[in-house]
């Protein structure tokens, strides 16, 4: 049975002040190493990052309008691996996301948002996984585009200078998905047919 974490005590703290500019990733490994500072064990490798409690750890500019990238895997590799078992399925589980943003009056960038998002909702996970079937049939057809989406799809891939591809989820389904998290934790039971 796996716990279902709903909040990270002892992380970090809604006005906490980053002390960088934002740049190729480095806020969210300004975050895992604070993490690690405040007792958690950090997964640098493959995998979630706080495995312990199955949580992915994401950081996110509030205001930006790129996709929210989930991971990244190989076309070969996405081709030759069924959702539930790749590496993806597992970092859209559950994430602890910290939002920032530029103070405007001291020119900080300021942590303004923590949470936790339990995302194994029923709906969630179908929707995500049909957008992974057709971006895995895409690449298995030979397409190797720079971005591969298909309609009404939950999440894309778009490709890397590393060969890798990014598996992406728009904004504003992004923000639908943290919606149902936050509604269905309310929820004390479900009932399925």
């Amino acid at each position: 049975m796996k716990i279902n974490v709903i909040k990270l005590n002892k992380a970090i703290e809604v006005g906490t002040i980053i002390p960088m500019e934002e740049i190729n990733g480095n806020i969210g490994r300004w975050v895992e190493d604070r993490l690690e500072e405040n007792g958690y064990s950090v997964n640098r490798g493959k995998g979630v990052d706080l495995k312990q409690l199955g949580v992915e750890v994401k950081t996110r500019k509030v205001g930006s309008t790129s996709g929210h990238t989930v991971g990244a895997m190989l076309p070969q590799d996405i081709i030759n691996t069924q959702w539930e078992d790749s590496n993806i399925h597992d970092k859209i589980q559950r994430q602890y996301r910290v939002d920032h943003k530029i103070n405007p009056l001291t020119g900080d960038n300021i942590v303004v948002g923590t949470q936790v998002y339990d995302f194994t909702d029923f709906e969630i996970q179908a929707r995500l996984k049909e957008a992974w079937e057709h971006c895995q049939g895409v690449l298995a057809q030979g397409v190797n585009s720079d971005y591969i989406r298909g309609t009404d799809k939950w999440a894309y891939l778009e490709m890397q200078d590393t060969g890798y591809y990014q598996f992406r989820i728009p904004c504003g389904i992004m923000k639908r998905m943290e919606r149902m998290s936050i509604l269905n934790r309310t929820k004390l039971f479900e009932i399925r047919n």
